[in-house]
């Protein structure tokens, strides 16, 4: 394809119509896209029981009045996307963030920003799952969206979940000093709503809310020590080495999404998102291949990529092959 022909196809690529137009939704241009492919990626249910909620960037420079900046993050501007992932990295859910009055906000108004996105990402979860086998399904998240009252309410509707918290949100204090060594902590329970409230003694202090597990069994995690001046074992609660473990899945779909399809400039902001929608549709069929390989080689997505390019380059030359020797008969008979 020459670059002509391709900046053509580009420029009249259009991912909505104009009926579907909401001004009570900033991202109605493709909201429907968004829509096919939530329907498609959840078609198999929830097969994955560590879920983690986290944010998502996709790089965009133009004007845009969804725009977020992100300090500290390797992609600072760019439209924000929720998404919702298993433990490697498969992605179950996702949305774009259109402001705290943005769709799907109407019905919890009187939560917090972060829970009702935990909310909003987990409603087929709990929409589509039978209650005896919600007990399965464990979902992580930062102090960000963690508060007290939305770990709460996911145990009464059947879901444990972990997540590190800000300590302004919670009226209990576990006090540590400043000073202690790493892998102090404390515990409290509540018996009422059992609720953990774990606070340890990191590189800084971290505290943690979970109704899944408590300190013990007691993890040992490696950490380096400025006085041995090597990597030592300290003592680590269970929540925390499990929050470790699972919590990474939405950054895990980050990188596999960064190796996948060239960066392509466009004022157009729907053009980088339908790109970031075809990234993470590779990297779930990338995910699902290797979890299929029980023995050889598992595929990088670089190469998973290549391999769907060959294929589509295959077809397309043969078509053009066979038009070519079509051509060439006809001219044959006249």
């Amino acid at each position: 394809m020459s670059r002509d022909r391709f900046l053509h196809i580009k420029t009249n690529l259009k991912c909505s119509k104009v009926k579907d137009k909401n001004p009570n939704d900033a991202a109605w241009r493709v909201r429907a896209i968004l829509d096919l492919f939530a329907k498609t990626i959840t078609s198999f249910g929830f097969f994955e029981t560590a879920l983690s909620v986290d944010e998502m960037m996709v790089k965009f420079y133009g004007r845009l009045n969804i725009k977020q900046y992100i300090r500290n993050k390797p992609v600072r501007f760019g439209v924000k996307m929720w998404g919702l992932c298993g433990a490697d990295g498969f992605l179950f859910k996702t949305d774009i963030y259109c402001g705290k009055n943005g769709k799907n906000s109407s019905n919890l108004n009187s939560c917090a920003l972060g829970s009702r996105v935990v909310l909003n990402m987990g409603q087929d979860l709990l929409l589509n799952t039978i209650p005896k086998k919600l007990d399965n399904y464990h979902i992580y998240f930062d102090n960000f969206f963690c508060n007290p009252d939305l770990i709460v309410h996911l145990k009464k509707v059947g879901v444990v979940a972990t997540g590190t918290v800000r300590q302004d949100r919670v009226k209990e204090k576990n006090t540590i000093d400043v000073k202690s060594s790493r892998g102090t902590h404390c515990l409290k329970h509540d018996t009422n709503s059992g609720v953990n409230y774990i606070t340890i003694m990191d590189s800084k202090i971290v505290s943690m809310l979970s109704t899944a597990v408590g300190d013990s069994p007691l993890k040992s995690v490696k950490r380096y020590s400025k006085d041995k001046k090597d990597r030592v074992e300290i003592p680590m609660p269970a929540a925390f080495a499990l929050y470790n473990r699972f919590m990474g899945g939405v950054d895990i779909h980050d990188q596999y999404c960064s190796k996948l399809l060239p960066s392509l400039r466009s004022k157009k902001w729907t053009w980088p998102v339908l790109m970031r929608l075809i990234q993470s549709s590779i990297t779930n069929a990338v995910i699902i291949f290797n979890a299929a390989q029980l023995e050889g080689k598992k595929s990088s997505a670089k190469e998973f990529a290549m391999q769907i390019a060959e294929n589509y380059l295959a077809q397309s030359s043969s078509r053009w092959k066979s038009h070519e020797l079509m051509t060439h008969e006809k001219k044959k008979k006249l």
